[in-house]
Formats: structure tokens, C-alpha cells, sequence
């Protein structure tokens, strides 16, 4: 946030007008910034159109025969994902097909994904065999811009 700000400051100082495509592109990075700073998403910054954020990718390892064992925890995993998403903590999530042996679900933070797994009934009830925490950086585009 600092260098983007002394940035900003360094080239409001030059002779380019306040509607210029550079000034207008250090002020969406400032707001990006600035609402990321106040939901706790770390981000970076390349000064390209390209944003990268950090958010956490929680692996679960199903069981094998996952289709008639989660039945019974399904409509309590279901609420807690809802319920995630409700606060901001979970982006999206899903589990894979053809086998369905593992799922992905996307969070803010490393802690979310870890409080999560914590009270998920498909880990508490032997759904989930194992399941790890990663860092996935996403990149996004600031609005109309291409990659």
C-alpha cells in the first residue's frame, strides 16, 4: 500500500492530468487496496491490469464409496458452506467427478480454512480421510480491463 501511495504522490506531482489512464489506474489500485486491507485479503501488485490475491485452497480426500457415506452430513456440510459464504470466508467450492475422490473449496484465509474444517460434519463423520490447507494465488482484472 506505502509504495503504491508514494507512487500515486510521485506522479500526481508530474504534468499529467487527473483523468490520464496512469492516474486513474493508481486510483483503482489505492481502492483496491485500501478494501482489501479493510476484509484482510492480502494482495500484490505488479502495476499491470493483473491483481493477484492470495486465498487458501482447503483439500479434502473423500472416502471411497463418498456418494452413500456423506448422504446423512450432507445438508449440515451444505449449510456451513452457505453460511461461509454468507461471512466472506468461503468463495467457492465444489468436489470433483468421475472419480468423485476429492473437493476443493476456496477461502480469504488460511484461518477460515482451518476453523472450517474444524466443525465440517463430512470431516467429524469420517467423510473426509485427510485434508491440507493450501495458498492459491488468484489473479483478477480490474473492471474492463483484458488480460
Amino acid at each position: 500500500f506505502d509504495q503504491i501511495h508514494r507512487i500515486y504522490r510521485a506522479h500526481s506531482k508530474s504534468n499529467f492530468s487527473p483523468s490520464s489512464p496512469p492516474t486513474m489506474l493508481f486510483r483503482l489500485l489505492l481502492r483496491s487496496e485500501r478494501s482489501a486491507l479493510r476484509s484482510g485479503v492480502q494482495m500484490r501488485r505488479n502495476f499491470s491490469s493483473a491483481v493477484v490475491v492470495n486465498r487458501y485452497m482447503l483439500v479434502y480426500d473423500y472416502v471411497e464409496d463418498v456418494l452413500e457415506k456423506r448422504t446423512p452430513h450432507r445438508p449440515g456440510h451444505l449449510q456451513l458452506i452457505k453460511e461461509g459464504m454468507e461471512a466472506g470466508n468461503v468463495i467457492m467450492a465444489g468436489a470433483l467427478a468421475n472419480p468423485p475422490d476429492k473437493a476443493y473449496i476456496v477461502m480469504s484465509s488460511e484461518e477460515a480454512a482451518a476453523e472450517f474444517s474444524k466443525v465440517d460434519p463430512y470431516v467429524l463423520n469420517g467423510v473426509v480421510t485427510s485434508y491440507s490447507i493450501r495458498e492459491w494465488n488468484t489473479v483478477e482484472f480490474l473492471k474492463n480491463d483484458t488480460p
